[in-house]
């Protein structure tokens, strides 16, 4: 099943980068329509907001250039190319690494990282990795890709974090 129809499509746009600068764009208003309160949604947006810009500009260099250099051809033929045995999700780009899992993670790990990192909290890292797999199920990434991808948006996610705190 690879059109539109099959679930794992609707999934993968949980890790599409426009949603996330989109999201980016909403948070930042309720920040500015925060400004002068006080409390802990201030804080937690705040703190949402000066974690996840940056590791979202960070992690979008990081793919961009990863794939560039590596330039790891995918295992689907883009329906530009061929329209049988096409795959209607196949990028144009390199495959490694995922770029939908990278941000997924980032933006996941950011939201987790706002609310303190509580353990009761932690399955909202459930989406990301539902995001990762939907790239393996439509066929457009290898589990290498997703798990490099997965890796490199927490990584930049954690060491964004890391530096927030010690500022």
């Amino acid at each position: 099943m690879i059109g539109i129809s099959n679930p794992w499509y609707f999934i993968t746009l949980l890790g599409a980068p426009e949603l996330w600068m989109v999201l980016s764009a909403l948070v930042f208003g309720a920040y500015m329509g925060y400004k002068g309160r006080k409390g802990r949604s201030k804080k937690v947006v705040s703190k949402f907001l000066f974690v996840l810009l940056p590791t979202l500009i960070l992690t979008f260099i990081l793919v961009i250039s990863l794939k560039g250099a590596l330039d790891v051809p995918r295992q689907c033929t883009p329906c530009i190319t061929e329209l049988i045995g096409c795959n209607p999700h196949c990028p144009l780009d390199s495959s490694l690494p995922s770029g939908h899992s990278a941000t997924a993670f980032a933006g996941f790990a950011s939201i987790w990282i706002a609310l303190g990192m509580k353990r009761k909290q932690a399955p909202i890292l459930v989406l990301p990795l539902l995001v990762a797999i939907s790239r393996v199920a439509l066929g457009v990434h290898t589990w290498i890709d997703i798990i490099s991808g997965s890796l490199l948006g927490l990584a930049v996610t954690f060491a964004v974090w890391e530096i927030d705190k010690r500022i």
